[in-house]
């Protein structure tokens, strides 16, 4: 019988990096990456345009929702077949957007659908949460120059790092926390290295050798 893989995931903020940081810890791990499928929610633009967010949250967060449970369903049989996934993304992130994006009846509803859907579901083993000052993330966002990114209100991920930053309390896994204000991980060798090797060093001898094998 197969042991059961391991799920590691990087989450944050926009702009923190932690899209590059699951690619750099999939490849080292030599675990699946599975990335986050933002691109293909319809909504997405429409939200990020002005006013957006009021007029198309709770569908933009619905159409994420149903996503994040098909990505969740193909993790879970890689991992009942002894594969190892590295991800961009947790559940439970969904329930920070839709906080800050839907009104209070509305996150009631979605808040049941979430716990319905996710219930019986995998969760990370581990969660590596990134996070940066708000002036760092804002001047990454400008930088990389994404079209559909130019009009997020700075408000709005204030709000976000607010919802992570909840998680030091509570969190909803396992979880090691890597500020990367000085570490701008997608453009820096040696800022990508020293977050992988927190990773590393942040999992349990067994669960490391699981994943790194001899080379651990």
């Amino acid at each position: 019988m197969k042991k059961r893989g391991t799920w590691i995931a990087c989450v944050g903020p926009i702009g923190v990096g932690k899209s590059t940081l699951a690619a750099v810890v999939a490849r080292r791990t030599h675990a699946q990456l599975v990335p986050e499928r933002f691109g293909d929610n319809a909504f997405l633009e429409r939200f990020y345009a002005p006013g957006g967010i009021e007029r198309w949250g709770f569908q933009t967060e619905v159409s994420f929702l149903t996503q994040r449970y098909d990505q969740v369903r193909e993790i879970d049989a890689l991992l009942a077949a002894g594969r190892s996934v590295v991800t961009d993304f947790t559940p439970a992130q969904n329930l920070i957007f839709a906080r800050i994006t839907v009104d209070a009846l509305e996150y009631a509803l979605y808040e049941q659908l979430f716990d319905r859907l996710f219930e019986s579901l995998p969760r990370p083993d581990r969660l590596i949460c990134l996070d940066a000052d708000q002036r760092t993330i804002l001047r990454r966002i400008r930088t990389r120059a994404r079209t559909m990114e130019a009009g997020i209100p700075p408000a709005y991920i204030r709000k976000l790092r607010d919802g992570y930053a909840r998680w030091r309390d509570d969190p909803p896994a396992p979880t090691v926390w890597i500020d990367t204000s000085k570490m701008p991980i997608p453009s820096d060798l040696v800022a990508r290295a020293a977050a992988l090797d927190t990773v590393m060093n942040s999992l349990e001898p067994d669960t490391r050798h699981a994943l790194f094998g001899r080379d651990g």
